[in-house]
């Protein structure tokens, strides 16, 4: 299996339109078995509170943003393309926790996330967390699911606030040998490229104060250990 070391700290602002986002390094992997496993620490305290209206970690990332899509054009931060297809979570500044399959359509799949174990999570109370996603392919202990669990403050140990994640088909992957994952920051409004012609303008919108401090994220592939929902 592959690692890649930590980035220490990334900053995501919505002066852009409302929107920002980052990919992380590809990480390979060596069996159709092993899950996708994605931790980061995220300092949300100038997100929400400047109008920023949810987080996204998208894994599995694929294609881009283009003519065969809702957007009609691309969507670049950093030089690259926003995807196409993915799957992950969202989070939002009530606390609620949400699946995304994105599809490449209007209409991506979505799924409400229980709080199955954790105390109790508010971005508000707790602005400050540490995160862990793990998602399986199609075989293998994890196979067609997806976890996600989130500990107060910077460390991967810290209290747990949320535990809970979701099975079916849908939500699992087909092995590429391995996985792209990215992070970002949204606000409702987030004008598309296919309301101005197919080419995205970076005004600033409704939230251009947004913020999210990125920290010790970290993309491995490996083989199915423990995991909040087994």
């Amino acid at each position: 299996m592959t690692h890649h070391r930590a980035v220490q700290f990334r900053e995501l602002c919505l002066v852009s339109n409302d929107l920002d986002f980052c990919y992380l390094p590809r990480a390979e992997g060596s069996a159709p078995s092993h899950c996708a496993d994605l931790s980061c620490t995220v300092d949300a305290s100038r997100f929400f509170a400047n109008g920023g209206h949810h987080i996204v970690f998208a894994l599995d990332c694929e294609g881009g943003q283009g003519s065969y899509n809702p957007h009609c054009g691309p969507i670049y931060r950093y030089g690259k393309n926003l995807w196409s297809a993915a799957r992950g979570f969202i989070i939002f500044g009530d606390g609620a926790v949400m699946a995304e399959g994105w599809n490449g359509t209007a209409m991506p799949a979505l799924a409400v996330i229980a709080n199955t174990s954790g105390a109790g999570f508010d971005p508000v109370q707790h602005p400050v967390f540490t995160l862990r996603i793990t998602a399986g392919y199609r075989r293998g202990t994890f196979a067609n699911s997806m976890w996600i669990e989130i500990r107060t403050g910077g460390v991967a140990n810290g209290a747990l606030l949320f535990a809970g994640g979701i099975e079916g088909t849908e939500w699992g992957w087909n092995w590429m040998g391995g996985s792209r994952a990215a992070m970002g920051g949204i606000a409702a409004g987030f004008v598309p490229p296919s309301a101005t012609g197919c080419v995205e303008e970076l005004l600033p919108r409704s939230a251009p104060q947004a913020a999210l401090l990125m920290s010790r994220f970290k993309l491995r592939m490996h083989p199915p250990d423990v995991s909040p929902g087994q």
